[in-house]
């Protein structure tokens, strides 16, 4: 379809027309968003939350260009919003994993066990899906989008049930360097098993 020819349907404003301008553009919107990450299922949801937004403000949406170069242009803002917020998000995780080995060298040990085994024991009271995507994740060493896909779940699901299962963990845990103890669980458990 050309330019005009999409630009038409976005002006007709109902779901028929959206549902086209959606069957024609999602495909290269994904392709496109490739280019940036290579990471599928990001690039996926990036074009859905784009399309989504597109939608729900159609309204207030006043074109100076085409469809298809605003559509591009609001996913690519998203991408880049979303990179950020990783970005940060890993960069204080790791900042918060050396505050905790740092935390757990002068902890006596006996105080440490006590702790993992507290651990262990609230991992062990989550609900079954719950429990099998922490310990994918925190002992296996998974990442969610494999955690996904071995358990034919989405990823979205994935980042749900671990959300779930470090409230639940937190629940137990009032001070600071507890809580940074349940960042490093995963090698502190495997080091146990071996021990």
């Amino acid at each position: 379809m050309t330019n005009t020819e999409l630009n038409n349907l976005w002006k007709k404003g109902d779901e028929e027309s959206f549902t086209v301008l959606f069957n024609e553009l999602y495909q290269p919107l994904v392709a496109y968003l490739l280019q940036y990450t290579d990471k599928p299922a990001d690039a996926e949801d990036i074009a859905q939350s784009t399309f989504i937004k597109l939608w729900e403000k159609r309204s207030h949406i006043n074109l100076t260009i085409s469809i298809k170069s605003y559509l591009y242009t609001s996913a690519y803002n998203s991408y880049v919003d979303n990179f950020r917020k990783e970005k940060k998000n890993k960069s204080y995780l790791e900042d918060l994993k050396h505050q905790a080995l740092q935390s757990l060298v002068d902890e006596p040990e006996e105080e440490f066990q006590k702790k993992i085994k507290l651990i262990q024991k609230t991992v062990e009271g989550l609900p079954d899906r719950c429990r099998t995507i922490f310990k994918l994740h925190k002992e296996k060493g998974r990442s969610y989008k494999e955690i996904a896909d071995k358990l034919e779940i989405s990823v979205k699901t994935v980042e749900a049930q671990m959300s779930i299962a470090l409230k639940r963990i937190r629940k137990e845990f009032k001070e600071e360097t507890d809580l940074l103890l349940i960042l490093c669980f995963g090698r502190i458990a495997s080091k146990n098993n071996k021990a």
